[in-house]
């Protein structure tokens, strides 16, 4: 079993490399990345066209523009930069989260899981804001649950928490009301009611709010009606992503046995059913080696995220319902508190997120493999180049095109004037791309740099 020093060093450790690692392979550039970087270097400023998401979109975009403003032209850089900040965002407050878990073994394991089970399986389109938002909710949960009376420190910490989270993503239209009734619970409950700190929870509360009215306004006044339907209908296809499901059942069988037979959890037996799974999590990228779609998908974590905030809320109440004083006389709760069992917890986590690890892995050097693809296809001549005579059309290529955004990748990749320009599949033409393959965006100096 897994010490908690052990897991909390070790958690931070790799999370960070995975970030580096994915920033170093420009992944950020997934989908609607290459559009948010060719509109950062055209009008060198930041992009950010959506007003409910305003906060999340700016500080991503931050790296990038502090090289853009100091004059980098080299776009290989500057994807790479894009990519840290929206990879380094999420990641540390989940790392500001885990340092605030890492003296109870059950709080820490939470918040691992919260990384294993959601952010390494969602993460692949880290340009969604979501990514970020949970992050903060989880940080969020982890400090109500672990704040044993009302402090200015917390007050502040939770009030600008919650400030950032009036506008990153639309499921704060049920994690905004969660966290104020939290908070609002909390100050119920305290002893003691200093005025400032008190005062600051209550502005928490209030931001909270706030950010459901702007997820409310956000959904009725959709910024495109079309994409927000296919939202609803992708969000019950959550089960098309093996990474996701394969962790999912993991966890589910952890706590369904823990609710049903507590005095297990101290043993082996309910992890070592849920080590099959995560065994088969671990094997997943041997899936690439067949012809099949079973495998891990970039795309297919897209489609997880909404449910995602279902079991990141879920977590946020058992982390404060954990830490409840007096604290709760629930049998899988007694259980936990036996250090045998909370140690086994924790170690069920942290294998968790190592399981995971490859697929991740094996997934951010498939992408790198494709951006070198696109770099090939771009020299192969002037002009624009149909995906279909690229080897782009293929598997495993084949697995990372979106149609609409491959023009805006290929322009993205290209060195000199005279490479060409990928244009999207016939299939595709008439639907909406940032810009014709006919039409290229003004990139002036900036160029692609091996």
């Amino acid at each position: 079993m897994i010490s908690r020093t052990t897991a909390y060093r070790a958690t931070v450790a790799l999370i960070w490399a995975l970030a580096l690692w994915h920033s170093w392979t420009s992944r950020g550039l997934f989908v609607d990345g290459a559009n948010f970087l060719v509109h950062v270097v055209r009008q060198e400023d930041f992009f950010d066209f959506y007003d409910p998401r305003r906060y999340a979109m700016v500080a991503g975009q931050i790296p990038v523009m502090i090289a853009v403003t100091l004059g980098n032209l080299d776009l290989h850089l500057l994807a790479r930069l894009l990519s840290l900040g929206l990879f380094g965002l999420p990641t540390l407050f989940y790392t500001l989260a885990l340092h605030r878990a890492k003296d109870d073994a059950v709080l820490l394991a939470i918040v691992i899981a919260a990384i294993g089970l959601v952010f390494m399986t969602t993460s692949f389109f880290i340009v969604g804001e979501y990514n970020t938002l949970y992050a903060v909710v989880i940080l969020m949960g982890v400090r109500l649950a672990t704040a044993d009376r009302l402090s200015v420190a917390d007050g502040l910490v939770l009030a600008l928490l919650a400030l950032f989270a009036i506008r990153i993503y639309e499921t704060m239209i049920y994690l905004g009301p969660l966290l104020c009734l939290i908070i609002l619970w909390k100050v119920w409950r305290a002893p003691h009611r200093p005025v400032v700190a008190t005062a600051l929870h209550l502005l928490a509360a209030a931001f909270a709010i706030r950010g459901m009215t702007v997820a409310i306004y956000s959904v009725t006044h959709p910024h495109q009606p079309a994409h927000l339907e296919e939202v609803w209908l992708w969000a019950i296809n959550f089960w098309q992503n093996l990474q996701f499901d394969l962790s999912l059942a993991a966890t589910v069988t952890v706590v369904v046995w823990g609710l049903i037979r507590p005095a297990d959890l101290a043993r082996n037996r309910p992890y070592a059913w849920a080590g099959i799974f995560l065994a088969l999590l671990a094997l997943s990228p041997l899936l690439a080696l067949t012809d099949g779609l079973v495998r891990p998908l970039a795309k297919s974590q897209y489609v997880a995220r909404t449910v995602s905030g279902l079991i990141i809320a879920t977590m946020v109440v058992v982390c404060v319902a954990w830490r409840t004083v007096p604290p709760l006389r629930l049998p899988v709760f007694d259980s936990l508190r036996r250090p045998e069992a909370s140690q086994r917890f924790l170690t069920f986590a942290f294998v968790m997120l190592l399981a995971g690890t490859p697929a991740d892995l094996q997934l951010t050097q498939s992408w790198a493999n494709y951006l070198d693809a696109i770099r090939a296809s771009v020299q192969l001549r002037e002009g624009v180049i149909p995906v279909e005579e690229t080897p782009l059309a293929r598997p495993p290529y084949s697995l990372f095109v979106e149609d609409w955004v491959l023009s805006t990748q290929s322009v993205v990749l290209r060195d000199k004037p005279t490479d060409g320009v990928l244009a999207p599949a016939r299939a595709y033409e008439g639907q909406w791309v940032p810009f014709p393959p006919e039409e290229l965006p003004n990139m002036g100096r900036f160029r692609w740099r091996d």
